[in-house]
């Protein structure tokens, strides 16, 4: 039987080994309580709190739990930039950006040579929309590693948009921090903020109210800075790549009008939302037919096209369009492709409703493919739904 912090310390190191990160954490709390001062129970018990915001992340994705664990591992090892690093991250991804900024700027001030905490720290400067400081992040680690690549590349992107809206305002709302060129009037702005507040509640409901808790950033553009800023051609619409950048104008100058305005704030805020659910995980045909169905009705001009393409066999299977298709298909394909993501999901929301389709995020979330979550709440394989849709159009 445990009576001393040493016994409870070797419980929790076996619980621990056996992957039991409950039990490790209870057993490790009694060895802190019996030996507060003992740095190696205070790691003991950090590091079982780590684990056991891994496997929350890993089994169920479980964000917010997660960083609760990790919360507690700060509390009780302040000077461990490890779970500061970790909780960033997880702030990152719940969109919680100033709370990211405050852990990682912690942990950067720890450990000033921790590239990853670096590079965490200029991402969350990045959405913050804070585009110096996201580079002066990023210089140091390219300076340190000149492999990471992809960060390159992020890197070039941040130094494009800040050509672009180094000179631009900005406006809030509760859940949205815009960003904008001079010469818009103020009941533009309000416009925008409003629609983007009506897609928070109308979106969050028809996910069985999902709310994302931080402020989200909109850029607006015109046109030509939109594809200055994007390197999308004119038929792109709108974009969120992590924030939502949209134009104001038209490929000919003219002011949106406020109804498309609204449809296409609708469609990218109905990206956020899946985001924040099931993050990276959504096949591009499922994403792209949720923004879709949530925004707008199938058009006349939608129905014929998708007719057409079932009566000639060219319409693409959904395997074919799980990745993202923007700047892989020309905008004839790509209007195909929305239009058949549109129709398919359309069926599985009037059809089988909301509770469903959210057991299909869930199972997204946490890994399953994408087939595989769809037989599992549907029963349907590709070929099965890609067959009922096709027949729906003939």
């Amino acid at each position: 039987m445990a009576e001393t912090a040493a016994d409870f310390n070797n419980l929790g190191i076996k619980a621990y080994d056996a992957k039991q990160f409950v039990d490790a954490i209870v057993n490790f709390e009694r060895a802190y309580e019996g030996a507060p001062d003992s740095e190696v129970v205070r790691g003991n018990l950090c590091n079982a709190h780590q684990a056991a915001a891994n496997e929350l992340v890993a089994k169920a994705n479980d964000f917010a739990a997660a960083a609760k664990h990790l919360e507690q591992a700060i509390g009780i090892d302040p000077k461990n930039p490890s779970p500061l690093v970790q909780l960033g991250a997880y702030y990152l991804r719940l969109d919680m950006i100033p709370d990211a900024i405050f852990r990682l700027e912690e942990a950067v001030e720890l450990s000033p040579t921790n590239l990853d905490a670096h590079e965490l720290l200029g991402q969350a400067y990045y959405e913050d929309n804070d585009l110096p400081s996201a580079r002066a992040q990023w210089d140091y680690v390219l300076e340190m590693d000149q492999g990471r690549e992809s960060l390159r590349k992020q890197y070039e992107k941040a130094f494009r948009e800040e050509s672009v809206e180094q000179d631009f305002h900005r406006s809030d709302s509760r859940h949205f921090r815009m960003s904008y060129p001079k010469g818009m009037t103020r009941q533009v702005q309000a416009r925008i903020l409003t629609f983007l507040e009506r897609a928070y509640m109308n979106i969050g409901r028809k996910f069985g109210g999902v709310y994302p808790p931080g402020q989200v950033q909109v850029i607006a553009y015109s046109a030509e800075q939109f594809t200055e800023a994007t390197q999308l051609e004119s038929h792109v619409g709108a974009l969120y790549d992590g924030k939502i950048r949209v134009p104001l104008t038209d490929g000919s100058g003219e002011d949106l009008a406020p109804d498309e305005m609204e449809r296409r704030l609708m469609h990218e805020y109905t990206h956020v939302v899946v985001r924040f659910i099931a993050g990276e995980h959504v096949p591009w045909w499922l994403n792209e037919g949720l923004a879709e169905t949530f925004s707008n009705e199938l058009s006349e001009k939608d129905t014929t096209v998708l007719q057409r393409a079932y009566a000639e066999e060219l319409d693409f299977s959904l395997s074919e369009i799980e990745s993202s298709q923007l700047g892989v298909l020309s905008p004839e394909a790509l209007g195909l492709a929305y239009a058949q993501a549109h129709a398919t999901t359309n069926l599985l929301w009037t059809r089988f409703g909301q509770h469903r389709l959210g057991q299909l995020l869930s199972d997204l979330a946490v890994g399953t493919t994408a087939e595989e979550a769809l037989r599992r709440n549907y029963k349907r394989t590709y070929l099965a739904l890609e067959q009922e849709v096709a027949d729906s159009f003939r």
